[in-house]
């Protein structure tokens, strides 16, 4: 759905706290949910969206208002502000 893969292995064994969405913008995305969302993922090549999801603070409406957020980026085209070239460091 809105282009999204999941890039994390499906086993929770295999794959620890975080949440990996591949996206084919998923620089671009990734840089407006820091710069527009206050969602601070960690971009990984190629395509990934990584997400900490660190269960001893981050509550389930925390993790809900991070996803609204994310969609809202892609529905609403946000990342389309931001360019193609990444930057060395993320």
């Amino acid at each position: 759905p809105l282009g999204f893969r999941l890039n994390s292995p499906e086993d929770a064994t295999q794959r620890g706290s975080h949440v990996s969405l591949g996206h084919d913008d998923g620089w671009r995305i990734s840089q407006a949910l820091i710069n527009e969302m206050r969602v601070i993922p960690d971009f990984r090549q190629p395509d990934n969206i990584r997400l900490g999801i660190a269960p001893i603070y981050t509550r389930f409406s925390d993790i809900y208002e991070g996803m609204h957020r994310l969609r809202q980026v892609v529905t609403d085209r946000l990342y389309e502000r931001y360019p193609a070239a990444q930057n060395t460091v993320t």
